[in-house]
């Protein structure tokens, strides 16, 4: 940034902290540079930083240099400084996040800054920059050419243009860490084991110690139960077929790759709850009389296979559900068959009792002494008519009950359906009863066929009370009905 200035520059000192770059240095007044050099390197800052610039002459005079400063009162102040004196220069910078990006004047600085900070402090410093973005932030160091990232924090040189591509949505992840884990602190440091993991480094990064440290830290706050820090102390409790606590010093967390590993298998896909109960229960037989900071890959295979057989019991349960299901609704589809041919069958057996009893006064008469004459008197078509209202009597009788009986079916179907709503998805159990598809098509042929035997009897009863008056001596409906429509047609 004082490059083209660095050749008169005395006494050079420079310090950069997490948002403040500071620079002091002196000049021979005879050797100070013009206002439109000074604005040259304001313009080098990006806008989203505040600069500026303090001049100080021997005698304690002093102008202020910033983005909007006239040329005039920099010029007044020259021409008052005798040219044997020396001139003291401050170069403030006040930094920002703007747009997902963060300044960095001289890297090793900020960083020496990072590292010197205790734990709490760091969190702190990281936090409240990850804050003000949504995804990530891109750290343009101005001072060297170092480049590593993690999923979040990306340390490019300045003018890089070319972002790795990232589906990271950390917003969603905090959330999911907030279900499943407790971490009192967590309203102070909404941070995650990502934004620490590095996954493309530069050997000449200072802050990967760090980075790893913070990593640890919050892997193991979001594998416990619930956790805090109190007192520079990280306590966490496991919560599993057993309990286990543990207490570190923040300074004691060390670097261990298999904490992540562990973490982002839980939160990363799949059922994160379930995930997080089973390798709960692995940890706290694994760390019985174990540091958790000692977990290595075994407690890792432990943990994904009982994943996988705790998955392969559900598989098989669900299979299992899936066929009681689908018996279920095939004998559904058979018994509602039934009810429906059963009102066939009672139609069939009426019709037979009705032809056994014409049968058998056409019979009784035909042995009598005037056979043709007695079949058909007036009694026998009363009797014959009785008969027919007895028999659509009978007709609504069978038809209710099948109604009912399909309705009993029906509301077993129902309350089969809401019993798996605890135990299913919305989606499987949509899935299993095929969006009640069947259960429409079944209700759609049972009417029909009800409808078309119920029909049938009805002409069948009609055509023989038809017949019976027709060959009735004395019929009994017709000549009444006869009268009703006489009444009707008297009255228009």
């Amino acid at each position: 940034m004082f490059e083209q200035i660095a050749d008169r520059i005395l006494n050079f000192v420079e310090t950069e902290r997490r948002s403040i770059y500071e620079a002091s240095f002196e000049f021979q007044a005879e050797q100070m540079p013009q206002f439109p050099e000074w604005l040259e390197i304001i313009r080098e800052i990006p806008r989203r930083d505040d600069i500026t610039i303090i001049l100080t002459s021997e005698s304690e005079e002093s102008v202020t240099i910033k983005r909007d400063s006239e040329e005039e009162k920099y010029f007044l102040f020259i021409q008052e400084i005798p040219e044997d004196s020396t001139i003291s220069v401050k170069v403030d910078i006040q930094k920002k996040v703007e747009d997902s990006r963060f300044s960095v004047y001289h890297f090793d600085k900020f960083s020496e800054d990072l590292i010197n900070l205790d734990m709490p402090n760091a969190m702190k410093a990281f936090s409240s920059m990850l804050e003000k973005t949504e995804k990530y932030i891109i750290f343009e160091i101005f001072h060297g050419q170092i480049y590593f990232h993690t999923k979040t924090l990306y340390f490019f040189p300045a003018g890089e243009t070319s972002i790795p591509e990232n589906d990271f949505e950390r917003k969603q992840r905090l959330r999911k860490c907030r279900e499943i884990a407790y971490f009192y602190n967590q309203e102070s440091f909404e941070l995650l084991p990502d934004d620490f993991k590095i996954e493309v480094n530069d050997s000449r990064n200072p802050l990967r110690e760090l980075f790893a440290k913070l990593e640890a830290f919050f892997s193991i706050c979001y594998l416990s139960t619930n956790s805090a820090i109190r007192e520079e102390t990280l306590k966490a409790q496991i919560i599993g077929q057993r309990s286990v606590e543990f207490e570190y010093n923040l300074d004691d967390i060390s670097e261990n790759p298999i904490l992540y590993k562990i973490y982002d298998w839980i939160y990363a896909s799949g059922n994160s709850i379930d995930k997080a109960i089973i390798a709960r229960n692995i940890i706290c037989l694994h760390c019985k009389y174990e540091s958790l900071l000692n977990m290595d890959e075994r407690a890792l295979g432990s943990i994904q296979s009982s994943y996988n057989l705790y998955l392969k019991d559900n598989v098989i349960q669900y299979l299992e559900l899936k066929n009681k299901i689908a018996e279920f609704i095939s004998s559904i589809s058979s018994k509602t068959g039934e009810y429906a041919m059963e009102l066939l069958d009672k139609f069939k057996t009426n019709l037979i009792a009705i032809m056994v009893f014409l049968f058998t006064v056409i019979i009784t008469n035909i042995v009598s002494e005037q056979p043709i004459n007695n079949i058909f008197t007036n009694d026998i078509c009363s009797i014959l008519e009785m008969v027919i209202a007895g028999s659509a009597v009978y007709l609504y009788i069978c038809y209710k009950q099948s109604e009912y009986q399909m309705k009993k079916v029906y509301d077993s179907y129902d309350c089969l359906k809401k019993s798996y709503e605890g135990i299913l998805t919305q989606e499987d159990i949509n899935e299993c009863f095929q969006n009640d598809n069947i259960k429409s098509q079944i209700k759609q042929s049972v009417e029909k066929v009800r409808s078309i035997f119920a029909f049938g009897w009805v002409v069948f009863l009609i055509f023989l009370l038809a017949l019976i008056e027709y060959m009735g001596d004395e019929p009994i409906i017709w000549p009444f009905i006869k009268m009703i429509i006489s009444s009707i047609s008297i009255s228009t």
